[in-house]
C-alpha cells in the first residue's frame, strides 16, 4: 500500500497547474491568438496589394453599381462590402447567408398576422431552412405567389410580380442545394412553367437562356439521359421562354416584337442539328404562328424586320396553312394570293370540318374570314367569288353547329367570333 501511495505521490506532482490569470491577461491572450489567427490567414489568402490598396476610395462606386446589377442577386452573399472585402470574410458571409442555413427568426409564425403576400415566403424560407423543399412545393410557392397578386388586381401583373422576387427566391435555392448543377429540376414541368415568368419579371431572363444552351448543348452531346435529364425538357422550356415575353400583365394584348426577337436570337445561339431541338422550335413557331394570325386582333403590328425573320425561320416546316395565313397579316404589305392558292383546292372543306382537330378548325375558319375581309377591302372579291361563299356558309350555319365536333364547341375560345359576320 506504501509503494502505491508513494507511486501515486510522484506522479500527482509531475503535473503542473497554471496560475489563473486575470480578465486583462485574458483579454490580451485572445488578442494574440486572433491576431496571429488573421496573419496566417492573410499569408494563406492574400487580399490586398499594393495596386488595390490605391484603389480602396474608389470601391463604394463599385459598391453601388454592383447592387443594381442582376448577378449580385443571384450571390446569396451579396455585393462585397468595403468595410468586409477579406476572402475569408466574404467566404464565412456566404456561409451565414446561405438560404440553407438562413433559418427563420420566428419559426412558429403566427398565421393570423402574417399578411396574404408574407405568409407564403415564411412557408417557403421555413420549408428550405428544415430541409423540406422540393421543386413541386417551389412551383406551389410560385403559383400561390401569382394567385394573390392577380386576385389583388389584374393590372400591371409583371410588374408587380417582378417586385417581389420570388424567381429569386426559388432560384436561390435551386443553386444553393446543388440542383442547378445538372438541371435537373427542370424535368418538373410545373416549376418550368411557374419560374420562368417571374425570372423574365425581374429581369433575370439571362439564366433561363443559360438552361437552354446548356440542354441544347448536352442534347448535341448526347449528354442529358446520363445525367438523369430528358431530352423533352427542351421542348419545355424554350416555349415558356417565348410565351414569357408576350405576358403583359394588363387586358390588352401587348407586341410579339420581344417573342419574335427571342425565337431569332434562339435560333443564333442554338445548335439546330439534332431532331429534339428541331422539333422544339417547331412547336413554338407555331404557337407564335397562331398568336399572329388567329389571336392577333387588337394586338399592335409587329416590327417588318422581325416579322419577316420570324416568318423565314417557319418556312423550312413547310406549314402551309400557317404560311398562307401570315401573309395576310403581314405589318405593312399584306396580301392573300397565298391564303387562296390553299383553299381553291379545298373549297368543301367545311364539310370536313368535323373530322378535323378543333385548333386546325380554328385556323381554316380565322383564314376564310380574313380572305374574305381582304378581298372586300382591296375590291377584289371577283378574282375569288368561292371565298365570299365560304364566309356566306359559315354565316348562315354557324348557329346550326355545323363545326362542332362531339357536342363540343370548336369555338370554345370564341377568337372567331371576334372576325365579325
Amino acid at each position: 500500500m506504501s509503494s502505491i501511495n508513494a507511486m501515486r505521490k510522484g506522479l500527482l506532482q509531475r503535473i503542473h497547474v497554471p496560475p489563473s490569470i486575470g480578465p486583462r491577461e485574458s483579454q490580451q491572450l485572445l488578442e494574440s491568438i486572433t491576431t496571429s489567427f488573421r496573419k496566417n490567414l492573410d499569408r494563406e489568402h492574400p487580399w490586398e496589394t499594393d495596386e488595390t490598396r490605391t484603389h480602396v476610395s474608389n470601391a463604394a462606386n463599385a459598391v453601388r453599381a454592383a447592387e443594381t446589377s442582376p448577378d449580385s442577386r443571384l450571390d446569396p452573399a451579396g455585393p462585397p462590402s468595403t468595410h468586409n472585402h477579406r476572402p475569408t470574410d466574404r467566404h464565412l458571409q456566404a456561409v451565414l447567408s446561405n438560404p440553407l442555413f438562413a433559418y427563420p427568426e420566428n419559426v412558429i409564425f403566427d398565421t393570423a398576422r402574417s399578411t396574404t403576400r408574407a405568409k407564403p415566403f415564411l412557408v417557403f424560407d421555413s420549408a428550405v431552412s428544415r430541409g423540406l423543399m422540393t421543386t413541386r412545393r417551389a412551383a406551389g410557392f410560385l403559383a400561390t405567389i401569382r394567385s394573390h397578386l392577380s386576385a389583388e388586381s389584374p393590372d400591371n401583373l409583371t410588374e408587380r410580380m417582378g417586385a417581389l422576387g420570388a424567381g429569386l427566391r426559388v432560384l436561390q435555392w435551386l443553386r444553393a442545394s446543388g440542383q442547378e448543377n445538372d438541371l435537373a429540376f427542370l424535368q418538373d414541368g410545373a416549376l418550368v412553367g411557374a419560374i420562368i415568368p417571374f425570372l423574365y419579371a425581374e429581369g433575370l431572363e439571362e439564366v433561363a437562356w443559360n438552361w437552354l444552351a446548356q440542354l441544347a448543348a448536352r442534347i448535341t452531346k448526347r449528354e442529358l439521359k446520363s445525367s438523369g435529364v430528358d431530352t423533352h425538357v427542351f421542348s419545355k422550356l424554350m416555349p415558356a421562354m417565348i410565351s414569357a415575353n408576350i405576358e403583359s400583365g394588363s387586358q390588352s394584348p401587348v407586341s410579339l416584337d420581344a417573342s419574335f426577337a427571342a425565337l431569332v436570337k434562339a435560333q443564333d445561339l442554338l445548335p439546330c442539328e439534332t431532331l429534339e431541338i428541331t422539333a422544339a422550335f417547331r412547336a413554338t413557331w407555331a404557337r407564335l404562328s397562331w398568336a399572329s394570325t388567329v389571336d392577333v386582333l387588337e394586338r399592335p403590328k409587329p416590327s417588318v424586320t422581325l416579322f419577316e425573320k420570324f416568318v423565314d425561320i417557319g418556312r423550312p416546316f413547310r406549314r402551309r396553312l400557317d404560311l398562307a395565313h401570315l401573309d395576310l397579316h403581314h405589318p405593312t404589305t399584306p396580301t392573300h394570293s397565298s391564303a387562296i392558292e390553299y383553299l381553291r383546292p379545298r373549297q368543301g372543306i367545311l364539310d370536313q370540318m368535323p373530322t378535323m382537330a378543333v385548333r386546325q378548325q380554328q385556323q381554316i375558319l380565322c383564314l376564310i374570314l380574313d380572305a374574305a375581309e381582304r378581298l372586300r377591302r382591296t375590291g377584289q372579291l371577283a378574282e375569288a367569288p368561292w371565298v365570299a361563299d365560304l364566309k356566306r356558309t359559315i354565316c348562315d350555319n354557324l348557329h346550326l353547329g355545323i363545326l362542332n365536333l362531339g357536342g363540343r364547341d370548336p369555338l370554345h375560345s370564341g377568337i372567331p367570333g371576334q372576325r365579325g359576320f
